[in-house]
């Protein structure tokens, strides 16, 4: 008898699937690391004395809704400390939504279906920042997560 369960799945679950399935397969800790000087993130255990760099200009970000909830993808967005780096937040719904960092005073409009550019300044490795919707707080949060440079 041929498996029907995919068939069965929400076009939702499937999209989360279909998201996530390439993360797990790859053994990524989190979305968005940079290179690791001593290896794989899962293989050092205390981060305190590792070292990372980062070589991206831009990160990309989508924020999306999904299952109902308007989401940031990826939640956890990593950046390496020292120098100053580019967001760019792409906004696939048909509504605009906010995107603020409180602890960086960061707080701008994206625009229904459009790409935002957002700079960061140069940060301190080993802090973590919250991100929201400040227009539609119910909307899933993301985190923006500084780590030591070389």
């Amino acid at each position: 008898m041929p498996d029907t369960r995919s068939a069965r799945r929400s076009p939702n679950t499937r999209t989360i699937l279909a998201l996530a399935l390439p993360l797990a397969l790859s053994g990524t800790a989190c979305v968005s690391v940079g290179a690791v000087e001593t290896g794989e993130i899962s293989d050092i255990g205390d981060t305190s004395a590792a070292r990372f760099s980062d070589d991206r200009d831009s990160i990309q970000v989508i924020t999306t809704l999904i299952g109902g909830k308007n989401v940031f993808i990826p939640s956890t967005i990593v950046v390496t400390e020292g120098r100053s780096q580019k967001l760019s937040i792409h906004n696939t719904t048909d509504a605009h939504h906010g995107f603020r960092i409180p602890g960086l005073g960061i707080e701008m409009i994206l625009e229904a279906n459009q790409e935002t550019l957002v700079e960061l300044p140069a940060l301190a490795g080993g802090n973590v920042y919250g991100i929201d919707c400040h227009l539609h707080v119910p909307h899933r949060h993301a985190t923006l997560m500084v780590l030591h440079g070389r």
